[in-house]
């Protein structure tokens, strides 16, 4: 029997912008052998856009009957969705018309249906999951734009004269963590160079903290979709507990999370065992807390060379590959068992 890979069409379905876009993208690029699809809701308009900058003249629909018609007219043998939460009739509806359906971070009822569910953002509950479910940090694709910073936290030095803290919380930011967050910091007595990265979608005044900014040196606010480079830069990164974690990770830096949203709070990931300090939900955050962290963080680098080499140890820097084998594995598995 031959072993050489058979083409499928794979159909990407992508429920909202960022980090979902990017991931689907960059398995497009390790799936490219295969004839490569992009759908999504005429809502999304930020990842119709992108898709569209990236040259892969993604499909569109309104309704779940026209996401129906959609997959009978071209027919994928894999649909691959990200970015969003599917309801049972809708992994129904997917499994009954795709040979192999994968869902990436779906944390709905229609992920029972699935061929396989792969969370990269995971809980920390001990629940059993389903057998076709696989969680942990190996469902982290690594974005091409961070591949060439991977494991460089730990030979990297500041280009500034003062520790360098980041400031990124992804996407609107709704409770204005990056507010409260360069307000706490702006309280410190030690000397600090602070910058700010403000998603495109943060949603509050940004002259309140510009203006905030103005009264220490060495602090600025920049916009900012992708942090990697500011990330690479810094001495130390204050984030969300979302997928920004992940990027720090490959990377290898001193990192404090604080979760955007209960949502944010149940993720695993970005905890002690992992190499990060985490402080729990912004809305409770303590200023003492985050400078207790920030003091410990920049006075004492033994430490931070403790956790950047847990974050290293866990090669995210492979997951690339790996995921890759592993869905081919899939792909090639599901259709010989539907040819049987």
């Amino acid at each position: 029997m031959s072993n050489q890979i058979q083409q499928k069409t794979i159909l990407f379905t992508i429920g909202r912008a960022g980090y979902p876009v990017t991931r689907c993208i960059q398995i497009a690029k390790l799936l490219a052998s295969h004839r490569i699809l992009f759908a999504a809701s005429e809502k999304q308009t930020l990842v119709l856009q992108k898709l569209d900058q990236q040259g892969f003249a993604p499909l569109s629909y309104v309704s779940k009957a026209d996401l129906k018609k959609l997959l009978q007219e071209h027919e994928p043998d894999v649909v691959i969705s990200d970015g969003g939460d599917t309801d049972i009739d809708e992994g129904k509806l997917l499994s009954s018309l795709v040979p192999v359906t994968l869902h990436f971070d779906d944390f709905g009822e229609g992920g029972k249906a699935a061929t396989r569910v792969v969370q990269s953002l995971y809980h920390e509950d001990r629940e059993q999951v389903p057998s076709h479910y696989v969680i942990g940090p190996s469902a982290f694709i690594v974005p091409e734009e961070l591949e060439p910073y991977a494991n460089s936290g730990l030979k990297q030095t500041t280009a500034l004269p003062l520790p360098h803290v980041v400031v990124t919380f992804a996407d609107a930011d709704a409770d204005n963590l990056s507010y409260r967050t360069l307000r706490h910091l702006l309280h410190l007595q030690i000397p600090l160079a602070i910058t700010v990265a403000l998603h495109s979608s943060y949603p509050h005044s940004r002259d309140d903290l510009k203006l905030m900014a103005l009264g220490r040196k060495q602090t600025r606010i920049v916009d900012c979709d992708d942090p990697i480079q500011l990330i690479s830069e810094s001495d130390l990164v204050i984030c969300d507990a979302s997928y920004t974690p992940y990027h720090v990770a490959v990377i290898g830096k001193p990192c404090i999370v604080i979760a955007e949203d209960e949502r944010e709070a149940q993720h695993a990931f970005p905890k002690e065992a992992n190499g990060f300090i985490y402080l729990g939900l912004g809305r409770k955050l303590k200023q003492s807390h985050l400078q207790n962290a920030v003091m410990e963080t920049i006075l004492h680098p033994n430490r931070s060379v403790r956790a950047i080499k847990k974050q290293l140890s866990l090669k995210l820097g492979m997951n690339n590959l790996n995921m890759q084998r592993f869905l081919e594995k899939i792909i090639q598995e599901e259709a010989r068992e539907i040819t049987k």
